[in-house]
């Protein structure tokens, strides 16, 4: 084993004081970003939403009632298959 002394870990303060600042500030314009932009994905959703000749409630609703009806169906026709 060598008792060799390790190189001082030196930081350059004059180019990481402005990285970090301009870090902080990228990372503000991201979240303002962000947020402008799910702002206008939820009006735009929302327009769309009003378009719809049924809510998408009503359609789920829809929805849910076929595939209970065609699970019922489907239940039928193996139960009288396998009689």
């Amino acid at each position: 084993m060598s008792n060799s002394t390790r190189p001082a870990f030196e930081i350059n303060k004059g180019l990481m004081s402005p990285g970090v600042v301009l870090l902080f500030i990228g990372f503000f314009l991201w979240w303002v970003g962000a947020a402008l932009s799910a702002a206008a994905l939820a009006k735009a959703a929302m327009k769309w939403m009003d378009q719809l000749e049924e809510s998408p409630s009503e359609i789920a609703r829809r929805r849910a009632h076929q595939f209970k009806e065609a699970v019922s169906a489907g239940s039928k026709a193996w139960k009288d298959q396998t009689s």
